[in-house]
This record gives C-alpha cells, structure tokens and sequence, in this order.
C-alpha cells in the first residue's frame, strides 16, 4: 500500500482506572475528534497516578479497520505523530459571538432602565468562544448521560416562569394531584457555566408553555426528579401533604442526575398569611353576601394542566346530574393580597358579558390551626385561549374574518366602558389578557392592577414605571447616589411611593402599579384609551404583539411593528390613531431585541457582542428617561397652575375639552341600539380594503361606522360616562406649554400631542 494514505482513529482514554463507555469493548473506539486533544501532560487525562494518558487506537485504511484497537500509554512509542495540544484543547467548532445571553443577570445591563446608569460588569458568555474540552459534548467527563424524554415517565414538565429557573413540574401519580402550585427550582445559569450551554439555560428565560420541553434543561430536570422521588419513600404521600405554593429546590445542577441536590422547601409562610372566606368578606362589606362564590376544596379538584405561575386547568367533580367539567384556577404563591385585591374587585363590578367572573373560591385546610383559606378563585375555561395566541395563528391561516375582529374590538371596548361606569380603571389592556370565549365574544381578565407590559402601556404611565425601577433597584446595579437621585425624584411624583404594595390585605385599594397611581381620574381614562388602542392595532393587523421586544419571543408577526399598518382599513386606522394620540412616530423604538436565547440590537445581524448592545442599551434608555423626566416636570407644572388658579374642572395636561370639528355621524344611544339588532355585520362584505371605502352598500354597517363610532364616542372625556366622544380627545389640543416637551411649536390636532 502507498504510503500517506493510512489513518489512526484514536480514543477511548482512561481517567483512572476505568475505561469510558467507548473502549469498553475492544472492538469499539471513540470518535476520531479526540485526536484534537491528545496532550502528553493533562494531569486529567493521567491513569492510577501516571503523567501520560492511556488511550486506544488502531490503524485503519479507505475506511477498513487494519489492525484491532491497541492500548497505549504516553510513554509508548506511537505509529504516528501526536501534536502537543496543551495550550489549544478545543474542540472543532466554529468561533461563536461573545453575545450577551438572555439571563437575568442581562436585565439591568440592557433590559431595565438600570441599564442608563449600570456599573455591573458585563457576564460572561455561557457558551464559550470555541467550546474548550471541558465543556465538550464529546468528552466523557463532562457528557450527560442522556436528554431524551423517559419511555415511562412519572413526571411531566408543563413550562416554566421566572425567566428560566422555574418549572411547572407535575408528578404522574394516581389519582392524579390537586393543584398545589407546587414548582421546581433551579439555580440561576451563571451559577453552571459547564452545564449551561449543554442544558441550553439561557434559551428557558422566556419559553411559554410546553415549548420547554425541548430544551434540554427541562428533561434533564424531568431525570433528576425522576432519580429523586423514586428513591424515596412514601414520596406521593409526602408531595400531597405540602403546604400551598412550596418548591422542590434543585440547588446544585449535575450532569449526572443521581448528583443533583435536591431539597423540599415548605411554603409555610404563605399559610400564615392566607384569609378565611369570612374574613376576606369582611374587608368588602358592600358585596352582599350572595354575590359571594360557593367555596370549593382544592383537595375535590384535579389538576389537568398548569398553564403558568398563576394560572392552571382542573376538573371539577361531576355534582348531581352534572358532568365534570374543567375550570380555571388562578392563585398566588408569593403575597396573596394581589390575588384577593382582584376577586373583591372582580365582585364589585357587576356581571358584564366582556368580563370573566369568579365561579368559586378555592380553599384549603391549612397545616397549622387548621384554617380553610383562601387560596385562589375557579373561573371559566375558554378553551380558544387569548388574542395573543388567536390572532396570529388565524392570521396566518387565512382564517382571521373582519367579523371577528369588529366582535372583539367591540367586547373590549365595552368592557372598558363597564370599568369606567364603575368609577373604576383597568391597567393591564393587552391581547394576552383578552380570552375568546365559546360564543366567539372577547372576555377581558386579570384584573391584579399590578402595570401592564411596556409594549402596551401608554408613554405617561411607562415613565413613571422606568423611574420606579431605578429607584428599587438592588444594590450595585447602579451607583448609590442615582438611587437616591430617583428615589426623591418618586417621592415628589408619587407620593407615598415607598408604601404601595407592604403589609397584608387590608381591603380596596386603588391598585398597586405606581405609574397608574400617579394620575388623577382624567389621566386614567386617556391612559387606558391609549391602550385600546395598542390592542385595537393588534386585531385589526391580525398580530399577538405590537413590537419585538426582549421580555418575549415573538413580535412584529408578517414584517409589521406598531405603528406601521399594513392590513388595518382607512377607517380602523383612523380610529387607532385617535386612541393613540400623543405618540411620537419618530421616536426611536427599543433597540434591543431577543433573539432565541440571545439579546442582540434589533436592527443588527444578531453578531453584535455583549459590549456593544448595552452600550446601546445605555444610549437608548438615557433619552427615553430623558424625555420621561421632562414630562413629569410639565405635568406638575400644569397641575400647580390648576391648583393656584382654583381651576379644579375636568382638565388634564394634554389640554382642556374642547367642542369636535368632527363628531360622530351617530348618536350613542341609537348607535348602541343598532348595535343590538339583528345581523349588525351585514354591511361588512362590501368594505374595500384598498381604498377604505364601502364599495356597492354604503348602509349602516359596525365596521364603516358602527364601531369607529362606538369607538369614538368611547373617547370622550366625561366623567360619568365612557360613551360620549372620547376617542377624539386622547391627545386633545395642546396648550402653548407643551411644546417644551419636544422643543418645536404646539402639534396641531392630528399631530402628536405628548413628545413620550
């Protein structure tokens, strides 16, 4: 044979005085990439205490194996030259981005406002610039055994929260559990560096729902408590015993299952705090009685799925004649006076069509003093899931109907007007919080008043938000004297700042968002107009979310990022731009993204490093706070003038009611009236999309100018009612005054009326 055409497979190595899996049989060798590490001083490759490695290799030619593999030892002579790899134990890979990964370590860096003012140092990448042999799959030292799911499993992983390091673990047994709220714990990524691009942690920040699944963090969690629980007795009993919202804790991660360390933490404190029916009853004596749900035991539910945190399916046992039939549990495992703030809320409004309505209250038997508390309400299950999920995936179906989404639009808008009628707000308006029940109507949920997610929320209530994280942020995240700086900035907006949210339930409180709590009445209502529509933009362009962002996978679905149109009609357009008056269109959007597991720049090519993005991070947030600040400023300003003049009639900052130069083509009470008739949508087939105009059929029809109108007449700032003509008063005029916001002449009408 020619000489220069042989080769040598080699590997196989001994650590000690076992053989890997790979040389395990003599008729087997290892893949011919150990080659790349071979090193005649590792002290971790030394067998039984010698200086030179142990390792197999045979000779092979064209394919065919020449020779059986032999066993050598560094000081052996070899057939065949081995380059010192020493100073180079890589495996070969291609050169990776030193990018920033989606961890919670990434937040004040480039997320949160934190990132302005951040003197925390950049991490480092969990996934190294070229995978070093350490952290090799293909090392048997650092292998995992396996990240395939079980053949027969006795758990099952539904999602996870608390940006990837909390999962909704849910044990096989029979009969199956009730629902406990009971999660899975692991450490933060920064905590494994060897395991977290193997485990692909960075990817788990913000997976929704069963997607997790195929990370490999989430079977390798599946393993270990499969090792677990199987190895200790009596576990099913001890699982069904612990109190309400307790976790198992996976405190040190291991590629080896049977080393993971795992403990059970026992959620006692949330006993403590939980109310009885009576006592929670008592805190709102203006719900009579039978307005009260009926009081169910979780111990009589069956938990079919958790959908997240807060929120899981169960069945509710057959009663009678009745089948069983599966409900919504919503709880909380942290401080329950959020979840009871909602339910009295709830209660206090009365029964709306577009509004969910707790069916029962889920209690609990209690380990110490044996109290039934509170521990969560039953509401319906709408199996059509929310808006967020609806509009997207019947978008791209080609099953989004213009019937459907004036329906939606409409339910949301009433529901709204609902709140409103009450002398009350609603602060979390997005399509995720809007379900589609069985009849096809929108039901508007959640109810906590805990803020709304960024993409959503109107500029005024962003910016007082963005303050309130700087000014809570935890210590090192930015320089003291700017905690300070922001924190008296928060006492002079919002007074009283520092105690929102302490303490247990005391009974009805005006929420608990800081932004909403710094508006009066008036400011309110334009604030949540402003977000109708946001959601408004998202039904009628058939989309889950208005932006990309970083919190959230997903975004800018069919290449369109609010406030481009692309599928909205004339009059649609019209309507969204009038409930988002006060906009800037010219404003730079976030200019981070999530990409995967990744943050990179949103208008970049996803290689930008870790450096560079929160640089831009930085530059991005300083002029939004910026602008924000500059806001608050007027809005003070307007308010003392108010103040000192003794003008206390309905006002706000972005100007005083004035009579339309455009009203409704339809009076309200006649509109709502035609609303309720017959087949309200018969007009809608003769919409031309192109041109906005009806084509052949120009009657009345909800979509020409039924619900632009209700729309319209929603925006009307009155105060006893939602239904005049709100949504052309959003941004009404500006006074001379506001053109200190944006540095240029007072906008007209049509132009943006707040520089946020």
């Amino acid at each position: 044979m020619t000489a220069g055409v042989y080769e040598w497979e080699i590997g196989g190595f001994e650590v000690g005085p076992r053989l890997d899996a790979e040389s395990q049989e003599r008729n087997r060798i290892g893949p011919r990439e150990y080659i790349s590490v071979l090193t005649t001083n590792r002290p971790e490759l030394t067998a039984q205490g010698r200086s030179t490695p142990i390792f197999w290799i045979r000779k092979i030619f064209q394919g065919r194996y020449l020779t059986n593999p032999e066993r050598y030892s560094g000081d052996t002579d070899l057939p065949l030259y081995i380059p010192d790899t020493s100073l180079q134990l890589t495996h070969n890979s291609p050169t990776l981005p030193l990018n920033m990964d989606l961890t919670p370590l990434a937040i004040p860096l480039a997320i949160h406002p934190t990132a302005a003012f951040t003197t925390l140092a950049l991490p480092a990448p969990s996934q190294p610039t070229a995978l070093t042999w350490p952290l090799s799959d293909l090392n048997p030292a650092t292998r995992i055994n396996s990240l395939t799911p079980v053949l027969k499993p006795n758990w099952r992983l539904d999602g996870c929260s608390a940006q990837g390091t909390q999962f909704h673990t849910i044990p096989l047994s029979k009969p199956p559990p009730p629902p406990l709220f009971i999660t899975t714990t692991i450490p933060l990524p920064s905590a494994h560096p060897t395991l977290s691009h193997l485990l692909d942690l960075p990817q788990a920040f913000s997976h929704r729902g069963p997607s997790i699944q195929r990370l490999g963090v989430a079977q390798h969690v599946l393993r270990a408590l499969e090792h677990y629980s199987t190895r200790h007795p009596r576990f099913t009993e001890t699982y069904r015993a612990l109190p309400f919202g307790s976790q198992i804790v996976i405190s040190r991660l291991h590629k080896d299952v049977s080393k993971c360390h795992i403990t059970l933490l026992r959620n006692t404190q949330l006993e403590h705090a939980l109310l009885t029916p009576s006592a929670l009853a008592a805190f709102a004596p203006e719900i009579p009685a039978a307005d009260w749900p009926e009081e169910v035991d979780i111990t009589s539910l069956t938990l079919v799925r958790q959908l997240h945190d807060s929120v899981c399916v169960v069945r509710l046992p057959s009663s009678g004649s009745d089948a069983p039939r599966e409900l919504v549990m919503k709880a909380v495992t942290g401080d329950p006076k959020y979840m009871y703030h909602e339910m009295v809320s709830l209660l206090q409004i009365p029964e709306h069509d577009n509004i969910i309505r707790p069916l029962y209250l889920a209690t609990k038997k209690c380990g110490f003093g044996g109290k039934e508390g509170v521990v969560g309400m039953l509401l319906p299950f709408h199996r059509a899931g929310s808006l967020r999920d609806v509009l997207p995936a019947r978008s791209i179906a080609g099953a989004l109907r213009v019937s459907d989404q004036v329906r939606w639009a409409r339910g949301v808008a009433r529901a709204l007007a609902h709140v409103v009628d009450q002398g009350r707000y609603y602060s979390d308006l997005r399509v995720d919080n809007v379900v589609v029940d069985e009849d096809g109507e929108a039901v508007l949920v959640d109810f906590e008043q805990r803020g709304v997610w960024a993409g959503f929320s109107a500029p005024e209530v962003a910016c007082v938000e963005n303050m309130a994280i700087i000014a809570m942020s935890a210590n090192g995240e930015v320089p003291v004297s700017v905690r300070a700086e922001y924190r008296a900035k928060m006492d002079r907006f919002v007074p009283g700042w520092r105690d929102v949210g302490k303490g247990a339930y005391k009974g009805s409180t005006e929420g608990f968002a800081l932004g909403w709590l710094a508006m009066d009445v008036l400011e309110k209502e334009a604030a949540m107009v402003y977000m109708l529509g946001r959601a408004l933009w998202c039904i009628f362009e058939g989309v889950g979310m208005p932006e990309r962002a970083v919190w959230r996978q997903g975004g800018g679905e069919g290449g369109v990022e609010f406030p481009e149109y692309r599928k909205a009609r004339k009059r649609e357009r019209e309507l969204i731009n009038r409930c988002t008056r006060g906009r800037v269109d010219e404003r730079r959007g976030q200019v981070v993204v999530r990409v995967g597991g990744r943050i990179v720049l949103k208008e970049g090519d996803g290689t930008e490093s870790a450096d560079v993005v929160q640089r831009a991070a930085r530059e991005w947030w300083i002029e939004e706070l910026e602008r924000g600040e500059r806001f608050l400023e007027e809005r003070e300003r307007k308010r003392e003038e108010r103040s000192e003049s003794g003008d206390m009639k309905i006002s706000s900052v972005f100007g005083e009611k004035e009579q339309d130069d455009d009203p409704p083509d339809i009076d309200a009470h006649r509109l709502l009236a035609e609303l309720g008739k017959g087949d309200t949508l018969s007009g809608l087939d003769a919409w031309d999309g192109s041109t906005g105009e009806v084509t052949h059929d120009r009657r009345f029809s909800p979509l020409t100018n039924g619900f632009h109108d209700e729309a319209l007449l929603m925006r009307s700032v009155s105060y006893s009612s939602f239904l005049a003509t709100y949504v052309l008063y959003r941004r009404s005029p500006l006074s001379t005054s506001r053109s200190s916001l944006s540095g240029s002449p007072a906008p007209s009408r049509s132009a943006s009326a707040c520089s946020l």
